[in-house]
């Protein structure tokens, strides 16, 4: 069995992927639920639903999020940058499914399980492309 088959972790890659994914998602996310909530004209009161159609557009964000923060995973992790990238999400998924139930309730539709796939293959799509990249750009040098 060769360095190449046994399959080791880089958690700074994990975290770093998780890290980047929550900050971009929920930045950009916060940012265009109040952008297309002042274009609606819509002003909500405490615990009044979000429309359908500013949901969809979060959770569209919260999937480029887990794609660029796959891609930090598999940078950083060099080699198994899918895994990385899908452990980043994972991460993200467990600490959402622990604090979630403190926070209200877990609540979950069809939909927002299919964002959750979504989200898991979009990371490991991700953490693929950051992988490769590295290896292509530091071929080059």
């Amino acid at each position: 069995m060769s360095e190449q088959d046994t399959i080791q972790i880089n958690w700074t890659a994990v975290f770093a992927g998780f890290i980047v994914d929550v900050s971009f998602s929920e930045l950009v996310g916060t940012v265009a639920i109040f952008v297309m909530l002042a274009l609606k004209g819509v002003e909500l009161a405490e615990g009044d639903p979000y429309p359908a159609d500013v949901l969809l557009v979060r959770n569209i964000i919260g999937v480029v999020g887990a794609i660029i923060g796959g891609v930090a995973a598999g940078w950083l992790a060099r080699q198994w940058g899918t895994l990385h990238g899908v452990l980043g999400s994972l991460l993200g998924l467990v600490i959402f499914v622990c604090v979630l139930p403190i926070l209200g309730s877990l609540d979950l539709t069809i939909g927002d399980v299919g964002f959750i796939v979504l989200n898991l293959i979009g990371a490991g799509y991700g953490g693929g492309v950051g992988e490769r990249l590295r290896a292509r750009l530091g071929a080059s040098k």
